[in-house]
């Protein structure tokens, strides 16, 4: 495919994972699934889709050290380093400025690096139908999940009508995307069945997401553009300074929700994000008494947890419905319902409260 670029954004924190995943190693340098990591998971992948001199990832200066080691086979100069963690928008700007001036005709699938995709085949046949559809016209192409149960911890795309693209190949006009809703809400999601769950997976030229980001966050545009103009004349701290002054703003909220030009094709692969510990329970194998365990910990009466011991022994008793994770950053108990708060554990932790 003559012009694709893949780009896997790596440089999410992984605060779920906490005590398991750092700022140095964060949840997509963890062998959480497999035997291998999800970021090299994620990168043989997409080797079908494009060979390795277009596939990129965007990381954070904290995690290069360790993406250079698990993915050996990049060149150094496919490791885009953002200067400060700002979300997914100006992660994805800054990358579609890069991409463009490789190639101006560049049309970038932009994924993230921990999610859970067992079906290759199926993965590759969906993005191919996002590349040709974002090929044969100024869309901003998104996947989505059709829905197994009313989730309150994805968020969701209003799809409407099916239409054909000018590849001819089918599509879904996206009325609105929907942040994560409560129980009640996702109880009618699921009924409806026009709401789809947001996998994070885009497809689109450089130019046209530029063009967008022009049109409905002017201020980051004007910041992308300088930094654009910087790089040439190899001024790094006042990219530095431009990129840190950006919003921290997710990609969906200042672009895909207000953009009129969206289109969603259907995902025929199987999908989890992985966010958190109990979502374990659903993607791997457990035992009789529904624990996945790991670190052969010993567990008497135990039922439906998650026990992680990562080099260090855990043992459990007469409990039911619990995340146990001990590592050498700390130790995690918490309800499984909960587990989603792993997160304000690691952030209260790390501004030293």
């Amino acid at each position: 495919m003559e012009h694709v670029f893949c780009v896997i954004m790596a440089g999410g924190k992984g605060e779920r994972f906490w005590p398991l995943s750092t700022s140095t190693t964060p949840k997509p340098y963890l062998n959480l699934i497999g035997d291998k990591t999800m970021i090299q998971m994620a990168v043989d992948r997409v080797r079908h889709l494009v060979p390795e001199e277009r596939t990129f990832v965007v990381l954070g200066a904290d995690q290069l050290e360790i993406a250079r080691k698990q993915l050996s086979q990049l060149p150094e100069e496919h490791f885009i380093v953002e200067p400060a963690g700002r979300d997914t928008a100006p992660c994805i700007g800054f990358t579609a400025m890069a991409l463009r001036t490789l190639d101006p005709e560049a049309l970038m699938v932009v994924m993230p690096a921990d999610h859970y995709i067992p079906d290759e085949d199926a993965f590759i046949k969906t993005v191919f139908q996002a590349v040709e559809c974002a090929k044969g016209g100024d869309h901003l192409v998104t996947v989505g999940i059709k829905p197994t149960r009313p989730e309150t911890g994805y968020g969701y795309i209003n799809a409407l009508e099916e239409m054909k693209a000018e590849c001819g190949l089918s599509c879904y006009r996206v009325k609105r995307f929907v942040e994560k809703p409560d129980a009640t809400k996702a109880v009618e999601y699921l009924a409806d069945g026009r709401y789809y769950w947001n996998s994070g997976i885009f497809a689109w030229k450089a130019g046209t997401v530029l063009q967008g980001i022009e049109r409905h966050m002017l201020p980051l545009y004007k910041g992308l553009v300088e930094i654009d103009e910087a790089i040439l004349a190899s001024e790094d701290e006042k990219i530095d300074t431009i990129f840190k002054s950006f919003e921290s703003i997710s990609i969906d909220y200042g672009l895909m929700e207000k953009a009129d030009n969206v289109v969603m094709v259907k995902a025929s692969f199987g999908w989890d994000d992985v966010g958190t510990w109990g979502s374990l329970l659903r993607i791997l194998e457990v035992d009789r008494n529904g624990n996945y365990t790991k670190g052969e910990p010993v567990c008497i009466d135990t039922e439906d947890c998650v026990v992680y011991g990562d080099g260090i022994a855990v043992g459990t008793i007469g409990v039911s419905h619990l995340i146990v994770v001990a590592s050498k950053e700390g130790v995690l108990v918490c309800d499984i319902s909960r587990d989603q708060e792993a997160r304000k554990i690691a952030k209260l932790l790390g501004s030293g409260a």
